[in-house]
C-alpha cells in the first residue's frame, strides 16, 4: 500500500513485502539513487546523513512501482530473490490453501523508516 502522498508512477521510497507460493517471505526497502541522495543531503552535517544502513535495502535506478516490480520479477526469473531481498520468518496467520503461483506483492507502505 502506498502512502497517501505517493504516486505509483513516481514513488521512489517504499517498503515491500514479497510472499512466494511456498510461504517464504522477503522484505525490501526500495530507494532510488535520487531518493537516497536527497535524504543524505537533507542534513549533511549530521552523522545519520554521512552514512546510511538498511539491512533490506535495494537501490534502483528508476522510480515508480512498475520499474521496481520489474527488478523483483527479473530476480525471481533468475531464482535470485533470496540474494536480493531480506528473508523473513513465516507469516503468523499462514493460510493452508496456498496459490500454485508465486505472488510478488507491491509496496506495503509509502516510506521507509528513517528515510524521507
Amino acid at each position: 500500500m502506498l502512502g497517501a502522498e505517493d504516486d505509483e508512477a513516481t514513488v521512489d521510497n517504499v517498503d515491500v513485502l514479497v510472499t512466494l507460493a511456498d510461504g517464504s517471505r522477503y522484505s525490501a526497502t526500495v530507494l532510488t539513487v535520487a531518493a537516497l541522495q536527497r535524504w543524505m543531503d537533507s542534513g549533511a552535517d549530521a552523522y545519520e546523513r554521512l552514512q546510511f544502513r538498511c539491512p533490506d535495502l535495494v537501490v534502483t535506478r528508476h522510480a515508480g512501482v512498475p520499474a521496481m516490480m520489474r527488478v523483483f520479477e527479473l530476480a525471481h526469473e533468475r531464482d535470485e530473490l533470496r540474494f536480493l531481498l531480506q528473508e523473513l520468518g513465516p507469516a503468523e496467520d499462514e493460510d493452508e490453501d496456498e496459490d500454485e503461483d508465486d505472488e510478488l506483492e507491491g509496496p506495503t507502505s509509502g516510506r521507509a523508516a528513517g528515510a524521507g
